[in-house]
């Protein structure tokens, strides 16, 4: 055997290997998400009253994000985003939280922009994360996404979740990253997405916060979704910014 005719060989034996271990990892990661979304951890009893205030899940095919009412009665929005939302909004507006990599809000925005390179600095951990918050018409809101039934103490927790992951200056305000989509806000956020650690772990681990049943490893939006035994999260349609 040449010598060329032996490193041809062990080349395709260490790529044989490779997608062996790829395969095998596809397989677990599949398979751990699919047990942990078909026996989620329980939540508690809700102590929900016609006076508390709704609180939703919105679910696109790959993401999960969480409504609050912008006028909450826990906490007003809008003095934390004074500077970032329009001067006034109706009183119905709700704000949709969703957490990420921050190249994919701000590079991906149409379906040719996920490269190869993207994707994979995202799940390997290597890019910052950030708070996506867009501000959506109560109607939208009702009619695509899904009530859950969160009483004021589990809906204080999810405020308390959204704020603390996000990343402040030294003088405490919210670190913003400029972006190009209308009526959408950036905030700089702690965490490193990854394989492991997805936006919908985030909402997940939010909805074990406040009571709720939730998969322990959510990497998926329908890991976020069925525990809550709900109808689906989105229904077909586009939610109307309020710009």
């Amino acid at each position: 055997m040449t010598i060329q005719r032996a490193q041809i060989m062990t080349f395709l034996k260490g790529a044989g290997l490779t997608l062996a271990a790829l395969l095998i990892l596809c397989f677990w990661y599949l398979g751990a998400a699919w047990l942990s979304g078909k026996f989620p951890s329980s939540g508690r009893a809700q102590q929900v009253t016609e006076a508390t205030a709704l609180t939703y899940l919105c679910e696109a095919p790959f993401h999960t994000d969480i409504a609050l009412p912008l006028y909450d009665p826990l906490f007003n929005w809008s003095e934390e985003l004074k500077d970032e939302l329009p001067t006034w909004l109706p009183p119905d507006t709700y704000v949709l939280f969703g957490w990420g990599d921050s190249v994919f809000f701000t590079r991906v925005l149409q379906p040719e922009d996920m490269t190869a390179g993207r994707v994979l600095s995202a799940l390997a951990g290597m890019n910052d994360t950030a708070v996506r918050i867009v501000p959506v018409d109560g109607a939208s809101v009702y009619e695509y996404c899904a009530p859950m039934s969160v009483d004021d103490e589990g809906r204080a927790a999810l405020i308390a979740h959204i704020r603390e992951t996000f990343e402040r200056d030294a003088e405490g305000e919210l670190s913003i990253i400029p972006t190009t989509v209308p009526g959408e806000i950036l905030v700089h956020a702690t965490g490193r997405y990854s394989m492991f650690n997805t936006c919908n772990q985030w909402t997940a681990a939010a909805l074990g916060k406040a009571g709720l049943p939730r998969s322990l490893f959510a990497p998926f939006a329908w890991n976020v979704t069925s525990p809550l035994q709900g109808p689906p999260a989105t229904r077909t349609g586009e939610i109307t910014l309020v710009e």
